[in-house]
């Protein structure tokens, strides 16, 4: 049986606040966070997942993240469980560039945070979401940036940062949520009708790129999809525009024909997920969180980081 070695596309880290209130829709009166509070959080969130690391299991980050982080790191977790290999616990001091809170009527709660990563040269855009006053604080969204990409300046209003609704597009070319939909749509279809609303950044073309390269396979039927989920977390930017947390879900399916095997390079996640390779039919999932930016005016939607990973994954072939 002929096997057919996938090139993988080298992993991407784009350049990248955000929180969603509509000025007048209610009343502002809570602070999501005081100072000490983000400081115990961070403390907490380190000591939680070095201890999953140290356990290799991603069981306790449950009580630290949701949603597609946790999905995510789950994932990643299943990775070095499958490949035997180890996490490096994060023992460096935490360095905090920034933080945003916002005010809220009511819960949820949640603030924005820059942390610096300087051994990687990347800063980790994040939000934490606390349900209710008895619900701890857990990561939702935590899109990384180049170190040097220089964010856009957040606007905010007696100390408080300002968000934006998700379907309030008012002084930009489109809203948060219309701008996710059709980030999503371009990425599935370059020539979809909305590639001309949405700057060709390097997100996109890495993208691109790698399902060109899958789709021109001999033997091998690939397609790629993507979706785009609720957007939760918008925070108004100083230039009139937006900065949006988008998650979008990607799903490559791969149609191979009899006699061959589509396999992955050695110790890669797809590889991991999928040891025996794909004869017959096959699919991986991916989510990707991306630090979505509207500038003001008429300016193109355009990714400044992302953080990703493959979720899940299924085969015709039963796996070794």
């Amino acid at each position: 049986m002929r096997r057919l070695a996938l090139a993988l596309a080298g992993s991407l880290v784009l350049a990248g606040c955000a929180i969603p209130h509509e000025r007048g829709a209610v009343k502002v009166e809570k602070e999501s966070a005081r100072q000490s509070e983000v400081t115990a959080v961070f403390d907490r969130y380190r000591k939680v997942r070095n201890t999953a690391i140290e356990l290799l299991d991603a069981k306790p980050l449950s009580t630290v993240e949701s949603g597609a982080v946790l999905a995510i790191d789950s994932g990643s977790f299943e990775v070095s469980q499958r490949l035997a290999t180890k996490q490096k616990e994060d023992t460096a001091a935490v360095e905090v560039t920034d933080v945003l809170t916002p005010r809220f009527a009511k819960y949820p709660l949640w603030f924005y945070a820059v942390v610096r990563e300087q051994t990687l040269g990347v800063n980790r855009v994040q939000i934490f979401e606390r349900q209710s006053s008895v619900d701890p604080w857990l990561l939702t969204a935590t899109p990384e940036t180049l170190a040097e990409t220089q964010l856009p300046e957040i606007r905010t209003q007696g100390g408080a940062a300002l968000t934006v609704s998700p379907t309030d597009g008012r002084g930009m070319a489109m809203s948060p949520t219309e701008a996710a939909t059709a980030y999503a749509k371009v990425l599935g279809d370059s020539a979809s009708s909305e590639a001309s609303q949405i700057a060709d950044d390097s997100f996109i073309k890495q993208m691109r790129s790698a399902a060109e390269t899958n789709s021109g396979l001999k033997g091998v039927g690939f397609e790629q999809s993507w979706g785009a989920n609720d957007v939760k977390y918008v925070l108004r930017t100083s230039d009139g525009g937006a900065l949006a947390f988008v998650t979008l879900l990607r799903l490559d399916t791969y149609v191979v024909k009899p006699g061959l095997t589509v396999t992955w390079p050695k110790g890669t996640p797809q590889q991991a997920f999928l040891s025996s390779g794909i004869s017959g039919s096959g699919k991986l999932r991916y989510y990707h969180q991306v630090l979505l930016y509207l500038p003001g005016g008429n300016g193109k939607p355009r990714a400044l980081g992302q953080y990703g990973g493959v979720v899940s994954a299924d085969s015709g072939l039963t796996q070794e």
